[in-house]
């Protein structure tokens, strides 16, 4: 198991208990006190500063002593046996999600262990695996992780290396989509959209663009396949999350055309109760609408349904965030699932 700092995390708790208790108090007052027909959104921005700050308290406290985190697996039969491994791709997610909040000092102290940790996974060509040092296995670098941690360590001031972009860049098939794998011979069921999507991130925020693995993307938005999941993503909010950070995150412009698409699509998949599934779906759709540049009645839905569903201890619940191929695993971790939630938050807070 790998080591958390158990002193932080009991204080952390004592704490987040005390805020919890200060939030309701604070927020009824508010409440109280506003106008009837401004106290709704009002109310709801109010709540969402609290939930932020304590979902980043929830992520500190979580992470580990090399600035990692813990990611879990299980096998969809028993999802209550879970296996604890060290793996890159929690961290670049939570690094991209919490540059967000960057007027926090938690969260900026987070980001800057996760970014140490990050550069101390890489391999001397630049080039990202799966699998973190501490749960060391042998499996060649991909361009998913390779692009999500450059990407999240950009938004840190890193600099990417010419050499891992030039990389990235020439693994593809004959039709010049990115294969996921790097350096193995490809897997012809191994063509995901939301792995091109997150490269174009990459390369969107370097001032690059893919033309094929943009074609290849805007395929599965114009013709709605990506409701149907991916190879790794089965949920079709992690394409319509990807593809928005993409587009508007990264910059990829050449994804302006399947915008429309993808957000009249998240906008058919809320659900009653105003999310999108689970806890991560439901941050994925509201963070989805934001970007690309939904104002409306759906958002305010969906972030009371990201705030009614905060735990206790200031954290989000644990969900699927990609599965195995051809196997029953899938992938998860409260601290991604919460970093997701605050970065809906913190894009709810900041909208015009």
């Amino acid at each position: 198991m790998l080591a958390v700092d158990t002193s932080a995390r009991n204080s952390y708790l004592a704490c987040v208990r005390g805020r919890i208790c200060l939030t309701v108090f604070f927020v009824v007052l508010t409440f109280d006190c506003l106008s009837v027909d401004g106290s709704s959104i009002d109310e709801l921005r109010v709540q969402s500063a609290f939930a932020i700050q304590n979902g980043l308290d929830f992520i500190a406290a979580r992470q580990t002593t090399t600035g990692g985190f813990i990611t879990d697996c299980w096998n969809v039969n028993n999802p209550e046996e879970r296996n604890e491994l060290d793996v890159t791709f929690t961290a670049s997610q939570i690094l991209f999600s919490l540059s967000f909040c960057s007027e926090s000092a938690s969260a900026r102290g987070t980001c800057q262990r996760a970014a140490s940790y990050l550069l101390a996974q890489k391999s001397p060509e630049g080039l990202f695996n799966y699998y973190g040092k501490a749960t060391p296995r042998p499996v060649p670098p991909d361009v998913d992780d390779t692009s999500t941690a450059w990407a999240a360590l950009k938004r840190t001031g890193q600099s990417v290396p010419k050499e891992a972009l030039a990389t990235v860049k020439k693994n593809v098939n004959a039709a010049g989509v990115f294969n996921t794998w790097i350096g193995n011979p490809p897997d012809p069921g191994d063509l995901d959209a939301v792995v091109n999507l997150n490269a174009l991130l990459l390369f969107g925020l370097e001032g690059e663009t893919v033309d094929a693995a943009c074609k290849f993307a805007l395929s599965k938005a114009q013709l709605e396949q990506f409701r149907n999941g991916s190879p790794y993503y089965e949920s079709p909010m992690s394409f319509a999350y990807a593809f928005s950070r993409a587009y508007v995150d990264g910059h990829a412009q050449c994804l302006a055309d399947g915008a429309e698409k993808v957000r009249s699509a998240v906008l058919s998949l809320q659900k009653p109760d105003g999310g999108w599934g689970d806890d991560l779906e439901t941050a994925h759709g509201v963070v989805a609408l934001l970007n690309l540049g939904y104002r409306g009645e759906a958002i305010e839905r969906g972030v009371r349904a990201i705030l009614s569903r905060q735990n206790a201890d200031g954290g989000w619940a644990l969900a699927t965030v990609y599965r195995g191929i051809g196997v029953a695993s899938r992938y998860g971790a409260r601290t991604i699932t919460t970093a997701l939630c605050t970065e809906a938050l913190t894009k709810y807070r900041a909208q015009k």
